[in-house]
């Protein structure tokens, strides 16, 4: 049994290491937005100074933020987004996303979002899209070859691992 006083070293520990995991999780994602906020920038042919006009900030804060140096407030990030003619949300894409992936993924969320679907909502939402597109969450439901799973049958997988025919046939027995 450990004494008080070894308890709560262990406990100071952890909170130590578990800050140090917290700061380069908020480093990281500085990072992302610093080189999103360029990319952008940069797609639109405006330097630094420019933006920063745009934004009413400083070049100086700019070029902070571009390197991930600085985390910008929410009217900031809004004045950026604005400068920089995206929605705030892009500002945040993932790095190698394209847009038009970035922003059907932005629907599915505001649709989730706009809908108060709830968590068990949104699985059956997401059980819908595996059967929609013959995807397969659990390896059990999925032919390896693609093709139909009854013997002899050599027809391309609908749902669970049966072509259309086999898979509606079983649907009614």
């Amino acid at each position: 049994m450990l004494s008080r006083e070894s308890e709560e070293k262990r406990l100071e520990g952890e909170a130590q290491g578990g800050g140090l995991a917290r700061k380069q999780a908020v480093r990281q994602s500085l990072l992302g937005l610093a080189k999103r906020v360029r990319v952008l920038r940069e797609s639109l042919s405006i330097t630094q100074d420019e933006l920063a006009t745009r934004c009413g900030i400083t070049i100086g804060f700019v070029s902070l933020l571009e390197r991930g140096e600085r985390s910008p407030s929410y009217e900031t990030l809004w004045r950026i987004s604005k400068a920089l003619e995206v929605p705030i949300a892009e500002l945040f894409f993932e790095a190698g996303l394209e847009k038009s992936e970035a922003y059907a993924l932005d629907r599915l969320l505001r649709f989730a979002k706009t809908g108060e679907l709830s968590a068990e909502q949104v699985e059956r939402f997401i059980a819908v899209g595996y059967a929609m597109f013959g995807l397969y969450p659990d390896s059990h439901c999925k032919s390896d070859s693609g093709l139909c799973g009854f013997e002899g049958c050599n027809q391309k997988t609908l749902a669970r691992g049966l072509c259309s025919s086999h898979y509606h046939k079983s649907r009614r027995q």
